[in-house]
């Protein structure tokens, strides 16, 4: 859950270096893009295309009973899912990543 919207197809990767949101998920959130600082950052996809970031935003997620500050980086992209939860989160929150299953 994020501000009150649940959010659907969010995917955890142990493999990003970046927590992403698409353009499209945060004009859906009640959130004044006054609040997007901007960004440098480019980011060379898996095709090798570079696609720039629009900005980072602090946005609390809720994931069980836990609350979290995350701070994304917006990018306005095509993707399956609607955010990316990286290596920042993981390692914030202490979670081990496993691929038993």
């Amino acid at each position: 859950m994020c501000i009150d919207h649940h959010i659907a197809r969010v995917l955890i990767d142990n493999v990003s270096s970046l927590n992403v949101m698409l353009k499209s998920t945060m004009e859906k959130l009640p959130v004044d893009q006054c609040y997007i600082m901007p960004s440098q950052m480019v980011v060379r996809a898996f095709d090798g295309s570079c696609r720039e970031v629009l900005g980072d935003i602090e946005i609390p997620i809720t994931i069980g009973p836990c609350v979290f500050n995350v701070v994304f980086q917006v990018m306005d992209i095509a993707s399956s899912y609607t955010c990316l939860l990286g290596r920042p989160w993981i390692h914030s929150v202490g979670a081990v990543p496993s691929s038993l299953h």
